[in-house]
């Protein structure tokens, strides 16, 4: 872990969002030995991202926003609220105006289009894996040691809830009709948006370095906008039992330990 913390931040931030991109390829793949829909196997893939996404928030974006504050007059402090605010503001704005479809309920939101509903689905993905990208980004732009630990823990988290979501995407496209082929590509494509978005948060928040702390936590509010508005929900879709709670919890906890090990 050492040697890759070495290594230039800009190219530690494109290795990372590309391993991001790898594992929700790899759980695309799955779409070709995974055949039916269980609604179990969405319950652990949603509740396990949002624990992770949770915990992610807290342990690799707020903590670090206000550990750079530390020292600095209490209003200083007082702007994070609102900065996490605006990022949830930020996501929830292209939510509402955005075509894209539901997992699980397959309902439709945004405006109007014409696209399929292969496209609808992988552009609901995009839009989850946009903030995600961002945080990965912008936790990088951090120069202090410890926050680059916490930095990579937060893009393996990622990486790890990734996985389930690639097989979240591609098997109800390929039960909608979709070659499984294609929905792996699909499934693949939602992802690699976090690589540019990466890209994009960790030079915006280098280039405009006083407002780190309040990029991180831009990216907590956008991230955990995601969970309630998106993963939560979803999780408790068609009759859903306590397992989406349950996974939930040991995603805060893989974070959790994470934190504990390589912190």
């Amino acid at each position: 872990m050492g040697q890759l913390l070495a290594l230039p931040a800009l190219l530690i931030v494109f290795l990372c969002s590309l391993f991001n991109w790898f594992s929700t390829f790899l759980g695309s793949t799955l779409v070709y030995l995974v055949n039916e829909h269980h609604h179990k196997l969405n319950e652990i893939a949603l509740g396990s991202s949002s624990g992770i996404m949770i915990a992610a928030t807290f342990f690799s974006l707020l903590m670090p926003a206000i550990d750079l504050l530390e020292g600095q007059p209490k209003y200083f402090l007082g702007f994070l609220p609102v900065a996490f605010m605006v990022g949830a503001i930020f996501v929830g704005l292209m939510d509402r105006y955005l075509p894209h479809e539901h997992l699980l309920t397959h309902e439709t939101e945004g405006r109007s289009s014409h696209f399929s509903r292969a496209k609808l689905l992988m552009f609901a993905m995009t839009l989850h894996n946009i903030p995600e990208g961002l945080a990965v980004g912008v936790a990088f732009a951090n120069p202090n040691p410890e926050a680059r630990i916490a930095a990579l823990i937060l893009s393996i988290g990622i990486g790890i809830q990734n996985f389930p979501e690639g097989l979240a995407i591609s098997l109800p496209m390929h039960q909608a009709g979709t070659s499984k082929f294609k929905a792996m590509m699909y499934g693949q494509y939602s992802a690699m948006v976090e690589v540019p978005a990466a890209l994009l948060g960790y030079l915006a928040a280098t280039i405009f370095s006083s407002i780190l702390p309040y990029a991180l936590a831009f990216a907590g509010g956008a991230m955990l906008f995601v969970v309630v508005e998106e993963l939560i929900p979803e999780s408790k879709k068609n009759d859903a039992t306590i397992l989406g709670s349950l996974t939930c919890m040991m995603g805060f906890i893989i974070m959790m330990a994470l934190d504990i090990l390589l912190g």
